[in-house]
């Protein structure tokens, strides 16, 4: 396989590859991100409350309590068929909630 291009999206830090093969004339296209900034984010803030326990009334009742890797959200779409966008509130919360994606979590606490 050859390498045609790599595209890199500086905001979401998503780099997008284009592999060609040429005996079978396919291309692959790769897509992944260095999330490590993104958890080390998540943890900063999560050990921000620092035994205090969080107020859930911040503004207006909203709050940030996860920040989702981008390429993740792809991931269970596209191997569990998850998808955030159409999920319930109640199937959002279990998925943050699980000890699996506890590093997604910016504050302690359940959903």
């Amino acid at each position: 396989m050859k390498l045609v291009s790599r595209d890199y999206e500086p905001q979401t830090g998503i780099t997008e590859e284009y592999w060609y093969d040429e005996m079978a004339g396919t291309i692959t296209i790769k897509r992944f991100q260095d999330v490590e900034p993104i958890l080390e984010a998540n943890r900063i803030d999560f050990n921000s409350f620092s035994g205090k326990k969080p107020k859930f009334n911040d503004v207006d009742g909203i709050y940030k309590v996860a920040t989702i890797p981008n390429m993740l959200l792809e991931k269970w779409l596209r191997e569990e068929g998850f998808n955030w966008q159409t999920a319930s509130e109640k199937e959002r919360a279990a998925k943050l909630n699980s000890n699996e994606y506890q590093l997604l979590r910016t504050r302690p606490g359940r959903i």
